[in-house]
């Protein structure tokens, strides 16, 4: 018997069926990717949604996307960087628990929660501008910011609502034009100025080299069916973005308690009203 030839056939036998199941596995991945993509599937998709009063006033993205994860940490302040920021060293501090800080002066308020979430109040009654646009609440906004000495270089506005000359403006946080959630600076501004800022920041420390796919965005939406917040609303914008999760570390009821973590690609939806959520399989 020739067992070098055995081996050989072996091997050869080994080999065949590897290359044939690896062929299965990567037909079957693109078979199912494709399946999700495909227009009709768009269309049942849209169909379902509408069945829960679900409506879209914006494209559902077909192609697949893949993205890195990233190291993210929120953005600490202490009682002194807060009166250094805001108040030039200035300002009066009191604790009245172990996680809020109360820094005044004059008629400017802050509360620092956790040393993370920074809550600013203008009690002011003097006007100072006249804002006629959208553009100019923008510009007394990023005035603050630079004047705090925070960066505008990683903001975007994500919503914006005016009334009666008064703006709300949410910004959020971008890393690599994707936005990166949960992170926020919001801002209520009148003819006074900025009358109050609420920031709730995260920065960025590393990316991964892996990246991810998503799930494709039709298959996605279909959670949203068992979602009853979302009835009855209407989508206008389905994008990528990186999603940190604090409850994922247990802190459900303050998550300005998280002090870092894995941010994940996600699909950012959002609607009308100004209100998002992110949907993920990860």
């Amino acid at each position: 018997m020739d067992w070098n030839r055995i081996k050989k056939i072996l091997i050869i036998a080994l080999v065949i069926a590897n290359v044939v199941l690896f062929c299965y596995s990567n037909y079957n991945k693109f078979r199912m990717r494709n399946e999700s993509t495909r227009i009709d599937f768009v269309r049942e998709v849209t169909a379902l949604l509408k069945e829960k009063n679900i409506t879209l006033d914006t494209k559902i993205p077909r192609r697949r996307r893949k993205l890195p994860s990233v190291l993210v940490a929120f953005e600490t302040s202490s009682e002194e960087d807060i009166k250094e920021r805001y108040f030039g060293g200035k300002g009066r501090v009191e604790r009245p628990s172990t996680d809020l800080a109360e820094i005044s002066l004059g008629d400017e308020y802050i509360n620092l929660v956790n040393g993370r979430r920074v809550y600013y109040e203008n009690r002011k009654a003097e006007n100072k501008y006249e804002i006629k646009s959208l553009d100019e609440a923008q510009k007394i906004a990023k005035k603050f910011l630079l004047d705090k000495k925070y960066d505008t270089r990683d903001i975007y506005l994500s919503y914006y609502e005016e009334s009666d000359g008064k703006y709300i403006l949410n910004y959020t946080k971008v890393f690599e034009n994707i936005p990166v959630e949960s992170s926020y600076t919001n801002f209520i501004i009148d003819k006074r100025g900025v009358m109050s800022m609420d920031r709730l920041w995260l920065n960025v420390l590393d990316k991964s080299n892996q990246k991810i796919y998503l799930s494709p965005a039709p298959r996605a939406l279909l959670s949203l069916l068992n979602k009853t917040d979302y009835y009855d609303k209407t989508i206008v914008k389905i994008t990528p973005c990186f999603y940190f999760n604090p409850e994922d570390q247990g802190y459900i009821e303050d998550i300005t308690r998280a002090v870092n973590g894995r941010a994940i690609p996600g699909w950012k939806v959002k609607f009308s009203d100004g209100e998002y959520t992110v949907l993920s399989n990860y």
